[in-house]
Formats: structure tokens, sequence, C-alpha cells
């Protein structure tokens, strides 16, 4: 009987657990947590208890030639967002002809919404006769996926003409990225798109996003001197007023000019800076921006002025070198700020008058702040006036672009505070982890305070005498850590141990200098070859970055992971010197993928070396092909499960007898 008993509970607990078992899936297959395959588009409100979807996209890349008085403009020029009303547009075709990457048939390419931790896969179809290209998606860690990290000859074969590169990864780090060719000209000349990753956090409790109207994409490129917005010189941006934007804006910079900054201006409005990179940072309110070569900036804007059209204006800054930026930069000084304005014609529009209750409110602001200012004035002294009048006629931005603003961080409260009345540069700016990503509020990772495996990079160039058709010629070589970097004859990720790698790489680490035998012999050249830095699974790198290059400041972009920037200091002389007693801040520093290292200076970043896989640090300003020398791969120690049937790329060598 107690036998019977105890078969009689077994059998009951194994229904019950089978009941419950079986309703779970059948709620599972009836309700939205299952992982659905979206198509184009996969934008929606990001929701905790749901699981990550299945976004799914195309992607057909054209290169076209374009005859100026015989383009239609219509059909190239980018139209994703007819509802902000994106105004007639004209195209890129001042140089006559001109070629151009079109995405889907436009010039650049659509914009992907999707939520933290969604599923991305993209078919992309190169269509371009006698040209492999690869996309790059800026800011993603892909872990777990290293082999889709888009770089030619390391993560995966490009992709030749007429065939078809699916990509597959995790969008899992959230904000404002962008995919794009891997080389530079592509993504100036319209290969390009952004890549925004929306969180619960943003949309529901950030206080600045959350009750935003829409979110507004401007990425900004320059071509032969011609700004364009989303691909076009004209634009138009439809806003309603009274209401809160979130733009989002990405910065592409002209060939060879990385140290020449573009600074973002929209009259009579003020900009709440939020982000820098996809990384929030506490609010900062200035007139306008400095956009950086790769850097993407999200800011807030309020529409509560007059109903009408607002000038937005990208102002051409000073090359320190040679006091000239270019074509825009000359246009700029030959015809003044609102002229140049006209030429490149980008228009802040507010659609409708407003509520009289609103014009109003803001009559009685602006009277309000109008009498506090004549209240304060009265009681000023001569000189204080005169003060206040000249900080008043200081435009405040931030420049996202430079580390530091002067030679060295004010000590001087009144030094600082008088700078930062002017500009405010990267060391100023802080982090907000006010949603527990990357420490508390008040203090940097603890995990990152102490250091184990310090890699120096030392960014150098020099001019090389060649004889060529009877004639004197030179050309710029450059180097860093006396490494001219190239590109593998095999793909690497996979056969970093092949036989036919090894002769062609070299490195600095384990504490000995490794040289490939070929260039024992070049003593007077730099040698060329793979450049690979090697860091165990999961340690602590203090990057450094020494850039000697009198001349340039070079733009770098490290994929895979985020750093953080915790010094920056110019040298003329001595870098080695100022790296031993350079100041590292600890306060909430930015976290960035994407950095400027300006001319005789050095910046130190901070990361820990959690993904496995080999990520490039990627030298932004190689023209026009895939490298000029200046990369430098990072070869991350771990597990990789690579898929099954993945396309290798390999030199052919016949067989020793052929034919015979």
């Amino acid at each position: 009987m107690k036998k019977l008993r105890t078969i009689t509970i077994v059998i009951q607990r194994v229904s019950i657990t089978l009941s419950v078992f079986w309703a779970a899936m059948v709620v599972i297959q009836l309700t939205s947590i299952t992982p659905k395959a979206i198509l184009s588009p996969c934008e929606r409100t990001c929701n905790r208890a749901e699981w990550p979807r299945i976004c799914r996209y195309r992607f057909v890349v054209e290169k076209r030639t374009f005859i100026k008085s015989s383009v239609d403009h219509k059909s190239i020029i980018s139209d994703d967002e007819p509802a902000v009303g994106v105004g007639a547009g004209q195209f890129d075709g001042s140089a006559g002809n001109r070629h151009h990457y079109l995405v889907n048939g436009k010039h650049t390419g659509p914009t992907l919404n999707v939520c933290e931790n969604d599923f991305i896969v993209i078919d992309v179809e190169n269509r371009i006769p006698g040209q492999s290209i690869s996309i790059h998606w800026t800011g993603q860690s892909q872990r777990r996926t290293p082999f889709m990290d888009g770089v030619p000859m390391i993560t995966q074969c490009p992709i030749t003409s007429f065939t078809i590169f699916q990509y597959k990864f995790q969008a899992d780090r959230v904000g404002t990225h962008l995919y794009h060719g891997f080389s530079s000209e592509e993504r100036n000349l319209g290969l390009v798109g952004a890549l925004l990753v929306h969180s619960v956090y943003e949309q529901t409790k950030h206080p600045l996003t959350r009750n935003r109207e829409e979110d507004i994409v401007w990425i900004i490129s320059e071509t032969n001197g011609n700004i364009l917005f989303n691909g076009r010189r004209r634009m138009v941006q439809y806003v309603k007023p009274g209401a809160r934007y979130r733009l989002r804006v990405a910065y592409m910079a002209p060939a060879g000019r990385q140290d020449c900054e573009r600074w973002l201006e929209i009259e009579d409005h003020r900009l709440t800076v939020i982000a820098v990179d996809g990384n929030l940072m506490e609010p900062l309110l200035v007139e306008r921006i400095a956009l950086s070569d790769g850097g993407r900036v999200d800011f807030i804007i309020q529409t509560t002025g007059i109903a009408r059209d607002y000038v937005i204006r990208v102002v051409a800054g000073e090359n320190k070198a040679n006091g000239s930026c270019g074509i825009l930069s000359q246009r700029f000084q030959q015809h003044g700020k609102h002229a140049l304005a006209s030429m490149f014609v980008f228009r802040l529009k507010y659609v409708g008058p407003g509520t009289a209750a609103q014009r109003l409110l803001e009559n009685a602001n602006d009277a309000l702040a109008t009498a506090a200012i004549l209240s304060e004035e009265a009681v000023l002294t001569g000189q204080q006036k005169q003060q206040q009048q000249q900080r008043r006629q200081l435009r405040l931005g931030f420049n996202s672009g430079q580390t530091l603003c002067d030679e060295d961080f004010p000590v001087d409260p009144f030094r600082r505070q008088q700078r930062l009345e002017q500009q405010v540069c990267l060391l100023d700016a802080r982090a907000n982890y006010a949603d527990g990503v990357g420490g508390t509020m008040e203090n940097f990772p603890l995990a990152l305070r102490d250091v184990d495996r310090h890699i120096k990079l030392v960014l150098s160039k020099r001019k090389v005498e060649r004889e060529m058709l009877g004639d004197q010629f030179h050309e710029i070589s450059y180097s860093v850590n006396g490494f001219s970097f190239i590109f593998p004859s095999v793909l690497m990720l996979p056969n970093l141990a092949n036989s036919e790698l090894k002769p062609h790489l070299c490195s600095n680490s384990s504490g000995h200098r490794q040289v490939p035998r070929k260039c024992h012999q070049q003593a007077d050249e730099q040698c060329e070859c793979v450049h690979v830095e090697h860091i165990e699974a999961g340690h602590r790198v203090e990057l450094v970055l020494i850039n000697e290059d009198q001349d340039s400041d070079h733009s770098y972009h490290l994929h895979g992971h985020r750093f953080f920037l915790l010094a920056a200091t110019r040298c003329d002389k001595g870098c080695a010197r100022k790296l031993d007693t350079i100041r590292r801040n600890f306060d909430r520093p930015l976290q960035r993928d994407t950095i400027k290292i300006a001319r005789s200076s050095l910046v130190v970043l901070r990361f820990i070396a959690g993904n496995a896989g080999l990520w490039m640090l990627r030298d932004l300003g190689a023209q026009p092909g895939w490298s000029r020398g200046l990369d430098v791969l990072l070869s991350v120690g771990g597990a990789i499960d690579f898929p099954e049937n993945f396309p290798s790329c390999r030199n052919f060598i016949g067989p020793k007898y052929f034919l015979i």
C-alpha cells in the first residue's frame, strides 16, 4: 500500500511538471517572446520583457559615375525620412564626372533602428565590377563573432564582385553608430549609414531623451569642398515648435584633412550634448560642436523660438600648420560665414507658428532675462562690464575632436573657468554612469586603476627619395614603432599559426622585438609587415599613442572595444619623460572608440581586453586604399568558435610538376 502511494505521488508530480512545461511552451509560442525574423524596418519601443528579435536587411552596393549636367537628383539622393521634410536636394556632382557609392540605389544608406541585444542579419551584395568591399560596424563589440567585424584579409575575405556575404551579429552596444565601407574613399563617397541601437533606459528613464519628439540623424561628409548632409548639398529639416529633438550626428573628414576642424552650429539654438561615440556623458550646454572624423555626437535641441527658418552652419576651422583648411576654408574666408551658409543651404524650419500661449510665454521669458541682465549690470564697475561683454562674445563650444585645448590642464580655477567659457575639450567633459554602465556615478571603474599590460605606439613618418623615369621623386612613408603595416596574403583570424603567414608578422610583444627575416636586409627602409600586438584575454591594458609627426593630426578607431581617455599632453620634445609625470584623470573619464592625436602629442587610454579576436587599431586617414602603414592589430587571446564553411582566401601555388 505504501509503495502504491509513493508511485502515485511520483506520477502526480511528473504530470504536474509536464503540464507546467507544456503550458509554458504554449504561452511562449502564442506571445511575442519568441524571436521573430523581421524585415526592415525593425524600429520599435524597447521592452526588457521581450526577447531579442532577429532583424533582417539586404544591401545592394553599386558604384556609379555621374555627369553633373545629366544627373537625376531625385533618383539618387537619400530620402529615408520624408516625415521630417528633407527638402529638394542637389547631388555632389560639382567635379564633373565623379563616382559615388550607392546603397540600395541611394547615396548614404538607410538608417537601421534596433533594440539592445537584437540580432542583425544583413545580406550585402557587391555589384561593383572589379572591386572588392567589406562593411565595418562601428561601436559593436562583435563578442563571439569577431569574424563579422568587416576587416578584409583579417576577419573575412573581401566581398568580391557580384557575390553576397551575410553579416550576422548581436547589437550589444547602445548608442549612435555607423556601418560603412572599410576604405576611407568608400565611406566618404556614400557607402555609409547609421546604425542606431536603442535601450530601455534612454527611451523611458533618461531625463533628456525619454520625452523627445523623435531622433534626427545627420551624417555629414565632405567631398571636393562640398558639405553633404545625408548625401545632400541642400536640406530643410522640419521640426515642430515647442518640442524636444535628439540629433545624432556623425562626421566623415575629407581626404588628408584630419587636422582641420569643422564646427556645427544651429542659428539661435543652444545644443545640449549628451553622448559621444554612443557613450553617455554629463549634459553640456554649448552653442557649437566641433566634429571629428569617425566620431559621433548626440545632442538635444529645444524648439522654443519664433516660427521661421534657422540656418544650420558647418564652419571651417583653421589648420595649425598652414592656416588653411582647403576649399571650404577658402570659400569661408572669401565670402564670410553667412554667405557660405547660403552656398550650402541647410536649414531648420519650424512647421506652424506655435500657439498664442507659447508666444506669450517666450516673450515673458525674454523680458525676464533682459530685466535680470539690466539689474546685474547696474551694480557692476566699468572694468567688470567690459569683462562681461568680452565673455558674452565668446562662443562656448564642445570640441569633441581635441583631447585638450591648451598645453597643460589649468590648475588655477580662474584660468580653467576662462578656458571653459571658450571651449570644452574631451578631458574637461565627464561621463555619465547613471545607467549602471562603466561603474558608479562618482568613481572610475576600480578594475582599471591597475594595469597588466602597457603598450606604447609611436607614430612617425619620413620622406623617401625615389628615382623613376629618370627623375627624382619622393614619397611619404608612415610607420608605428618602425613597422609599416601591410595586409596579409591569407585570411588571418583562423590561420594565426599558418606557416605562410608567420614570415610576414612583426611585433613588440613579450618583451622582445619580432622582425621578419625580409626586413633584416632593409637597414635604410622601414619594415613592411603585419604589425600585431598580443594581449592575454582579460588583461587590463594601458595604450599610449605618441604622435611624433609635427605636421599632421591622426585619427584612430579601435575595433571590438571601448577605451577610457585618461590623459593627454603636447610634447614637442621628450614624450617619454612626460609620460612618467603626466596626471591621469580617474574622475569619470569619457569612454570612446575613436580618438584624434594632435601633432607632437600623446594620449593615454585604458581598456579591458575581454573580447577574444583580432581587433584593428584603425588609422582613419588612409587614402585611398586600405592602409598607409599606421594600422596595428591587437590580438586578444581566447577560444573562438569559427563557423563551418566560412569562406577562405589564399594564395594559389600550383603543383611542383604541372601538365606533365
